[in-house]
């Protein structure tokens, strides 16, 4: 029989066998497992990106072995060793598998050129150092050049961030580049009425000029009567006569 007090047949707790209370702040059992989702959710989004970025690689390939023309989704899958529609869950067609490559190839090419830039002994010496580090970058991977320039031409699609993307990049560099030509003026080691900005825009459109002019004759049979690395040489030697003192 129950004994007053108590509840059905429970037992009441022995006494000093009470579990102790949890510290403040301390998670309830129903929360505790929180933390775990989240930790989850970001393993799977490295692998992920661990995968978009081993199909990047593939695709780099691909560009090298087949040039632009070759560079296929079928293709890329096939490197990759995933199926397409596996493919599909990162980049649903070609022209996003491009354009994450020319983004790709763009950034590499702002650390470059930056590294040139701020290795030159000066302002004007900067200028060539550009020119040279642009050519010769693409110099073996026109179809890089292509990648990142070309992109709309390539896929058919304008795309204004990634235009925006490339003015951004390419402002950042003449920035840089604009600085060390003051500081040339200042110490009086620029040719009178040059003007910084402008010798900076000279500079990275005379290494555009070279690389349009490569990729366009590459197959042509025309460009064998010059090399890029000559267009080059006499570019930065047109460039230093022209702004040094």
């Amino acid at each position: 029989m129950p004994s007053p007090g108590s509840s059905g047949g429970g037992r009441k707790p022995a006494p000093g066998r009470r579990r102790p209370a949890a510290p403040p702040g301390a998670p309830t059992p129903a929360s505790a497992p929180t933390a775990a989702p989240s930790e989850r959710e970001a393993r799977k989004a490295r692998r992920q990106e661990g995968r978009r970025q081993a199909i990047l690689v593939a695709a780099r390939a691909v560009l090298v072995r087949g040039g632009v023309l070759g560079l296929t989704l079928e293709a890329v899958a096939a490197e990759a060793d995933l199926s397409k529609p596996s493919l599909f869950y990162y980049f649903r067609s070609k022209e996003d598998l491009v354009g994450a490559l020319a983004v790709e190839g763009l950034e590499r090419e702002v650390k470059v050129l930056e590294a040139a830039v701020t290795a030159a002994a000066s302002g004007v010496e900067a200028l060539a150092a550009l020119v040279r580090a642009r050519v010769d970058l693409y110099a073996e991977d026109l179809d890089g050049f292509r990648v990142v320039y070309l992109w709309p031409q390539l896929t058919g699609r304008q795309s204004e961030a990634h235009q925006s993307r490339v003015l951004a990049l390419s402002g950042q560099l003449n920035d840089l580049l604009e600085a060390r030509l003051q500081a040339d003026a200042r110490a009086g080691r620029l040719a009178p009425g040059l003007q910084p900005r402008r010798l900076a825009n000279l500079a990275w459109t005379v290494a555009h000029g070279v690389l349009s002019l490569g990729a366009g004759l590459e197959h042509s049979g025309v460009g064998a009567r010059f090399t890029l690395s000559q267009l080059r040489d006499e570019a930065c030697a047109v460039l230093l006569r022209s702004s040094g003192r």
